[in-house]
């Protein structure tokens, strides 16, 4: 469990600076898509215009950080918007996976 929570407080340090992102668990925190857009952004802000994002668009954050990964970064797509918005608690382990 400590690579777990490793890996939530390096994904909270990374989205910290960003409105509406708060990194709490490696689940329900990721439903909205917005903290994977910010992970991408905070690394490659050329690719996601994060200011542009809405909490209310869940499924078109997800794919859009979804898409971005896979297209720009070679990063596969693991999971698909529709997984992560179906449920109040997405599959924390597919979360950690991705």
């Amino acid at each position: 469990m400590a690579a777990v929570r490793a890996l939530r407080d390096w994904c909270r340090d990374a989205c910290a600076s960003y409105p509406g992102v708060d990194i709490q668990n490696m689940s329900a925190s990721f439903r909205d898509g917005l903290a994977f857009c910010a992970i991408i952004h905070k690394h490659r802000p050329d690719l996601i215009d994060f200011s542009s994002l809405s909490r209310d668009n869940s499924y078109q954050n997800n794919q859009l950080a979804f898409e971005t990964a896979e297209m720009k970064l070679g990063i596969p797509a693991l999971l698909h918007p529709k997984e992560l918005v179906s449920s109040e608690a997405p599959d924390p382990l597919g979360v950690i996976t991705y």
